[in-house]
């Protein structure tokens, strides 16, 4: 599943233990801090969901969601249909002009209940950062995060790096393969079988596990876009996250492509061919 070129490392956490799933090209520049290096999933083992709350869902009332909060109605169809390990599956960081995109993929069996869990671009970044925390420290919540890195990124393109994050993520559950995958979006990964799985169009703002795997890959990639600011501080990672805010082209404008940025996305791929920004070298950036 994984070409040559591509190294991974992969990511999960369950009852308390965590890791980290990673694609990065082989041109990676060496200058360029790497990722946070993640316990051995070696020793990670899924925890079996209880036979009896899969069995018992049948009896258990549907909650009806609080006005623009998703639902978990797509789960409990699935789970009625013999589907026990149904997993969510978002992703983080398509659009931005800097930094990885990530994916995450979450399964909470059906008597977890964790309010306030919805589109992660509709919370504050407290919000994102509580309900992380109460995700990843459930003990019966499985959840992965995959992180393709840049050069991967202008290695292969936008599309299929988001597509190789998710299944990044998947893989990296413990439980893996789960039962049934619902991906946000209109295009399944390639590896998905169409038999499990399904997209699902702003999946994010209808399924509660889809929003909760949107959450685990915002804000782990919010996180690292904090450390490349603390590498990087001209650029202000911290504040816009590599979008391309009105601030941040200036600032590329002025001191030009730092390892981190895509030299393939537009307009910066333009300024670089026409010599209007330069690529610039790790030491030029550090103050």
């Amino acid at each position: 599943m994984i070409s040559s070129p591509i190294k991974l490392r992969r990511s999960a956490r369950v009852a308390g233990r965590s890791a980290a799933s990673t694609f990065k090209a082989s041109t990676t520049p060496a200058s360029v801090s790497p990722l946070p290096v993640a316990p051995s999933q070696q020793h990670i083992r899924a925890s079996p969901f209880p036979e009896a709350s899969c069995n018992a869902l049948g009896s258990r009332p549907s909650v009806k969601p609080a006005p623009g909060f998703p639902s978990r109605t797509l789960e409990e169809q699935l789970w009625a249909k013999g589907f026990k390990h149904v997993a969510g599956v978002d992703e983080a960081g398509r659009g931005p002009l800097a930094g990885p995109v990530v994916a995450g993929a979450c399964i909470m069996p059906p008597h977890v209940d964790i309010p306030g869990i919805r589109d992660s671009k509709l919370m504050t970044a407290a919000q994102r950062e509580n309900i992380f925390q109460l995700l990843t420290a459930h003990p019966e919540v499985i959840c992965a995060t995959c992180v393709v890195d840049v050069a991967a990124i202008d290695q292969m393109n936008i599309l299929q790096a988001t597509l190789r994050a998710m299944e990044g993520a998947v893989t990296a559950l413990p439980c893996s393969p789960p039962d049934y995958l619902l991906v946000d979006g209109n295009q399944l990964p390639r590896a998905f079988s169409k038999d499990s799985s399904q997209t699902v169009v702003r999946g994010d703002s209808k399924s509660t596990v889809i929003a909760a795997a949107s959450i685990l890959a915002k804000v782990t990639r919010d996180k690292l876009m904090d450390q490349y600011h603390e590498q990087w501080p001209q650029y202000n990672f911290a504040q816009h996250k590599g979008y391309g805010t009105a601030a941040h082209m200036a600032v590329l404008k002025q001191l030009g492509a730092c390892p981190i940025h895509r030299r393939t996305f537009a307009p910066l791929k333009r300024w670089i061919t026409a010599g209007e920004v330069a690529l610039v070298d790790i030491a030029q950036t550090v103050t």
